[in-house]
C-alpha cells in the first residue's frame, strides 16, 4: 500500500505525463494536416512546462484525489490550430480532436496492460504507479470524448453532422467561450459517478485489471 505523500507523487507525475502526450497529439496531428501554427507556438514538444493548463490540472487531481476516479475532470492547455491552414477544417479538425484523447486512450493501454498480465508483482510501487497512469489517462479519454463544448468531443461529433450544422455547431463554440464547460462540470460535480464512473470503472478493469489504491 503507498503512502499518502508517494501516491500524490505519482499521481501529480501522471498527470504531467498525460496532459503533455495529450496536447502533443493534437499539436502533431495538426501540423501532419498542413497547419504550421502549433510549431510556431512551441507545441510539438512533451514539455509539461508548455501543455498545462493550472486551473485544468488542479481540477484533475482534486477529482481523482477526492473521489478515488469516480468522478473524472481535467484538461490541459488547448493547442491552437488554423482552421483556413486545413484541406477540410471539420474533418481535420475532427481529427485534430481526436488525437488527443486517442493518445491517451493508447498511454492507458500500454501502462495497465503489464499491470493485467502480472507482470509487476514483483514491483509493487511500478505496478501501483503504471496503474495510476492508466487511470489518469483513462480520465482524461473519457472526460475529454463528451461532445460537449469546448471538449474534443464536441469537435469530433461535428464531423457526423450536416456540413452546416457542423459549422452552426463550431460558431456556437466560439461565442460560448467556456461557459457551456463550466455548466458541464457543475452536472458532473452532482452526477459524474454516475455518468462517468461506470465507464471509467469498465476501463480500469478492463486494462489493468484494479483501481488505483492509496
Amino acid at each position: 500500500m503507498l503512502t499518502t505523500l508517494v501516491w500524490f507523487l505519482l499521481l501529480f507525475l501522471s498527470i504531467l505525463v498525460a496532459f503533455s502526450v495529450h496536447e502533443y497529439a493534437h499539436g502533431r496531428m495538426a501540423y501532419w494536416l498542413g497547419d504550421p501554427t502549433p510549431k510556431y507556438e512551441g507545441r510539438l514538444t512533451l514539455n509539461p512546462l508548455l501543455h498545462l493548463d493550472l486551473v485544468g490540472a488542479v481540477v484533475l487531481f482534486f477529482s481523482l484525489a477526492t473521489t478515488g476516479g469516480r468522478v473524472v475532470v481535467g484538461w490541459g492547455k488547448p493547442v491552437q490550430f488554423n482552421s483556413d491552414a486545413l484541406r477540410d477544417p471539420i474533418r481535420d479538425g475532427a481529427l485534430i480532436a481526436f488525437a488527443g484523447p486517442g493518445s491517451n486512450l493508447v498511454l492507458a493501454i500500454l501502462a495497465g496492460v503489464p499491470v493485467k498480465l502480472g507482470l509487476l508483482r514483483a514491483l509493487p510501487v511500478a505496478e501501483d504507479a503504471l496503474t495510476i497512469l492508466t487511470a489518469v489517462n483513462i480520465a482524461l479519454f473519457i472526460f475529454n470524448l463528451i461532445p460537449f463544448p469546448p471538449l474534443d468531443g464536441w469537435k469530433i461529433l461535428q464531423a457526423f453532422m450536416p456540413r452546416s450544422f457542423a459549422w452552426d455547431m463550431k460558431r456556437f463554440e466560439t461565442r460560448a467561450g467556456m461557459i457551456p464547460l463550466l455548466c458541464l462540470m457543475g452536472v458532473i460535480f452532482f452526477f459524474g459517478s454516475y455518468i462517468l464512473g461506470p465507464p471509467y470503472a469498465f476501463l480500469m478493469e478492463m486494462l489493468a485489471g484494479r483501481m488505483p489504491l492509496r
